[in-house]
């Protein structure tokens, strides 16, 4: 789990590809202290299988999630309003995005046609 109290996970000086290739990694919650998740955050990390974000993420980078293999499940909150070119590459396995409001999902600014993690799911579960 990550700490309450981080803000950002991935994309920066110090920060780039944070999780980039933790294949044993399995699922990750993303706590509400949390606004960003960078460029390549959880880059092939094949052996994660589902994803809750925060409440207070308003941005998925570039290729935050490529090559995640392993991941069926995503939930994203009402809060997010942009994600990155090539987030959900290669997540072959995806089958289902959890939100809350629909209105919020028709209103997340994506980056490219595969951004969007339907692209790969196929599956948009409401509530």
């Amino acid at each position: 789990m990550i700490p309450e109290g981080v803000e950002s996970i991935g994309y920066g000086v110090v920060e780039y590809s944070a999780f980039d290739g933790c294949k044993s990694l399995t699922s990750v919650t993303i706590p509400n202290s949390v606004t960003s998740i960078g460029e390549r955050a959880f880059y092939g990390c094949s052996g994660l299988t589902s994803i809750v974000i925060g409440n207070s993420v308003t941005s998925i980078g570039d290729r935050a999630f490529h090559d995640c293999s392993g991941l069926t499940s995503i939930t994203i909150p009402n809060s997010v309003t942009s994600i990155g070119s090539n987030a959900f590459e290669d997540c072959s396995n995806l089958t289902s995005v959890h939100i809350t409001d629909i209105a919020a999902w028709c209103n997340i600014d994506f980056g490219s046609y595969d951004a969007n993690p339907l692209y790969y799911a196929g599956n948009l579960y409401l509530n």
